[in-house]
């Protein structure tokens, strides 16, 4: 499976960009693999939490965001999509929830694969409940990496196996182990 990041959100009303291509699903499936393309909330037309909060506390928003998804999935040829959204709130949890039950259901019903990344599990990061996610979505993807990451104050390691241990770990207590993936990272960082 390749997760390119294809879709990105133009603002709050649930507006996509879409850098699909039929040519690299094509040769990706010729060579026996997967494409789940990512969505994420950051580094595009949207990059807040108060942004995605927007984006996410209305009906009509998500409603617009999957159904543009939906579509370009299926116009493409798309096997699944990935969730990376990283600036949900404590506030928008609820509503973050309540967009991956809806995307869920059309999904399911269009036969395509659901995927959503989220940082280990911390005191920080309990909006995200991996523990309802592990009952709507096909798999919960843990980010076993930014142990020490390019704000931090002192220098250390993207992911030590103790940090990624624990993490597995944690994430296991709440999610069906068939549905867990730890994502680990390819880079390391340059401490000044």
């Amino acid at each position: 499976t390749v997760s390119p990041t294809w879709f990105m959100l133009r603002d709050t009303k649930g507006n996509i960009r879409s850098l699909a291509s039929s040519q690299y699903v094509n040769y990706a499936h010729q060579t026996k693999v997967d494409v789940w393309a990512m969505v994420k909330d950051f580094d595009g037309g949207i990059g807040s939490p108060e942004e995605t909060l927007e984006l996410l506390s209305r009906t009509s928003n998500r409603e617009r965001l999957i159904s543009q998804l939906i579509s370009e999935v299926l116009k493409y040829h798309i096997d699944g999509i990935n969730v990376d959204f990283e600036n949900v709130s404590k506030e928008c949890g609820e509503h973050y929830l309540q967009f991956l039950r809806e995307l869920s259901l059309k999904c399911r019903q269009n036969e395509i694969v659901l995927s959503v990344d989220n940082p280990v599990p911390s005191q920080y990061s309990t909006q995200y409940n991996l523990e309802e996610q592990g009952k709507i979505v096909d798999y919960v993807i843990i980010m076993g990496y930014d142990e020490h990451h390019s704000t931090s104050y002192e220098s250390g390691p993207v992911a030590s196996p103790a940090f990624v241990e624990k993490g597995i770990q944690d994430a296991l207590e709440v999610v069906p182990s068939e549905k867990l993936i730890n994502a680990i990272p390819f880079y390391t960082r340059v401490w000044r």
